[in-house]
């Protein structure tokens, strides 16, 4: 049987990295309890559960959003299901994967080597911080500053995507890459509201920012 890339989550970025993988000659297995198992065979690849997943992939690349259930999701007891020639790769939020546990897989040779974009708290996150985690001594793992997707490609295509979303929904468009959903009832973009605004200037805002939240996040 040969080498067996995972996927945890079978998103937008997921299947981009999928159709990469299949070049290598891998087999593509995924599990994602939010998608169709027959969406997955129509991109050719293997729909498994969590079990399957972890204890059969050779490459396993973590591409999940982080949520209360996906908190540690790879702590100790994950590890100990992998292949000891397996390699773990996390370019998801990092708390998905827990540092000390995953530490003590590549220390103790449960797992062959870890890729990590983020690690449980990003040291650029506090001022001063000192890169002490004991995962740096390692030499089976790679770490990088959340910043792994850069490149000088990457940063256009994010700067040109948003500022043509913004126009888009300026000029009465729908969003393309909408993140919330439209409550029902809502009006269509660009539709004309039922009375025309008014002319006057609105009163100058009361209070500080926490009157006036932003909410948001990456």
């Amino acid at each position: 049987m040969g080498r067996v890339f995972g996927l945890l989550s079978f998103g937008f970025i997921a299947r981009l990295d999928a159709e990469r993988a299949k070049a290598f000659g891998v087999g593509v297995w995924a599990h994602d309890p939010f998608v169709e198992e027959g969406e997955m065979r129509a991109h050719q690849v293997r729909p498994v559960s969590f079990g399957e997943l972890v204890e059969g992939g050779d490459y396993l690349l973590i591409q999940a959003p982080l949520t209360p259930r996906t908190r540690h999701t790879f702590d100790r007891a994950t590890p100990r299901r992998m292949k000891p020639t397996a390699v773990l790769v996390n370019t998801a939020p990092g708390p998905i994967v827990e540092d000390t546990a995953i530490h003590q897989a590549l220390a103790e040779g449960w797992t062959a080597g870890a890729a990590l974009d983020d690690l449980e708290e990003e040291p650029a996150k506090r001022r001063g911080r000192r890169p002490r985690d004991p995962l740096f001594t390692l030499p089976n793992v790679i770490i990088t500053p959340h910043a792994a997707y850069y490149s000088e490609q990457a940063i256009a295509t994010v700067r040109r995507i948003a500022a043509q979303e913004a126009v888009r929904v300026l000029t009465g468009q729908p969003a393309r890459y909408p993140v919330n959903e439209v409550p029902a009832g809502a009006p269509e973009p660009g539709a004309r509201p039922r009375h025309p605004p008014s002319r006057r200037r609105p009163p100058p805002a009361q209070g500080g920012a926490a009157d006036h939240p932003a909410g948001g996040g990456s």
